[in-house]
C-alpha cells in the first residue's frame, strides 16, 4: 500500500476514512456544550457556526436549541456525515459546506455564535493557527459568543517531536499540528476581541492517540475589533473533537 504523500494528504486520508467518519458521528454533543446552549439562550438571536462539524453531534446540539446553523468541516467525509446527521430538520435551518478553519466561508458579522471545538490545534503552523484565530473574529458579529476548546502546549505527549518553527508539533505519522502555551492562546484570541467569559477550564485529557493538554473557556467578542491576516496550508490532523 502506497501511503499519502504529503501531510495534508495524509490528515485527509485519515478524517475522510470511513470508520473514522462513523466513529465521530457516534459522538453526542459534550454536556458541557449543552450547560453553554442553555445559558447562552438569550444570546442565540442570530444564526450559529459549527467550525469543524466532524459528523454532526455539536450541529444537532444547536439546532435542538433553535438555532440556524452553518456548520464546516475541511473534509468533504464529515461535511456528508453532518448533513445526513441532520437531515430530519426543516429545510432552510441548517447548511453544510466544506471550508477551512483559516478561510470561513461566511461573510463578515454573521454568527451571534460559534462552537470551534477541536479544531484550531490542527492547524499545521503557528501562522495558520492565529489565522483561524482572526477568521472567528471576522464571521462573529459584536458581543458574539465563541465556545471554544483546543489542545495546547502545557502538557506534551512524548510522542510529539518538535517541528520546524516554534509551537508546531509533529504527530508520530508526521503531520504536524500548533501547540502552545493557554496564555498564549488567550493573549492571540484577546488581540482580535475575543476575550473570556466565566471560567476557564484546563486539564488533562487521556485519548487514544495519548494524553493531551486541553483549554476550554467561552469568549466574546468586543464591538470595534480589528481582524489579523494569516495563511497556510490544509488542517493537519488529531483525534480532537471529543476534548
Amino acid at each position: 500500500m502506497t501511503l499519502p504523500a504529503t501531510a495534508a494528504e495524509r490528515a485527509a486520508t485519515y478524517w475522510n476514512a470511513p470508520e473514522t467518519v462513523r466513529d465521530f458521528a457516534s459522538l453526542t454533543a459534550q454536556p458541557y456544550l449543552v450547560e453553554i446552549l442553555d445559558r447562552y439562550a438569550g444570546d442565540l438571536t442570530g444564526p450559529a457556526l459549527d467550525l469543524g462539524c466532524g459528523g454532526g453531534r455539536n450541529t444537532v446540539a444547536l439546532l435542538e436549541h433553535g438555532c440556524t446553523v452553518v456548520a464546516v468541516d475541511l473534509h468533504q467525509a464529515m461535511v456528508e456525515a453532518t448533513r445526513a446527521a441532520t437531515a430530519h430538520f426543516a429545510d432552510g435551518l441548517i447548511t453544510v459546506r466544506q471550508g477551512a478553519a483559516h478561510a470561513v466561508p461566511a461573510d463578515d458579522d454573521t454568527f451571534a455564535l460559534a462552537v470551534c471545538y477541536g479544531v484550531l490545534h490542527n492547524a499545521p503552523t503557528p501562522r495558520q493557527f492565529a489565522a483561524s484565530i482572526a477568521e472567528l473574529a471576522r464571521v462573529l458579529r459584536p458581543g458574539a459568543i465563541l465556545a471554544l476548546n483546543t489542545f495546547t502546549a502545557d502538557s506534551l505527549d512524548p510522542q510529539l517531536r518538535p517541528g520546524e518553527t516554534a509551537g508546531q508539533y509533529v504527530l508520530p505519522d508526521d503531520v504536524p499540528m500548533t501547540l502552545l502555551p493557554t496564555e498564549e492562546i488567550l493573549a492571540a484570541l484577546a488581540a482580535v476581541g475575543l476575550r473570556p467569559e466565566g471560567d476557564v477550564h484546563t486539564y488533562v485529557r487521556d485519548l487514544d492517540v495519548g494524553p493531551r493538554a486541553v483549554l476550554r473557556c467561552e469568549l466574546r467578542l468586543d464591538a470595534g475589533t480589528g481582524d489579523s491576516g494569516g495563511e497556510g496550508g490544509s488542517d493537519g490532523k488529531d483525534v480532537s473533537r471529543n476534548a
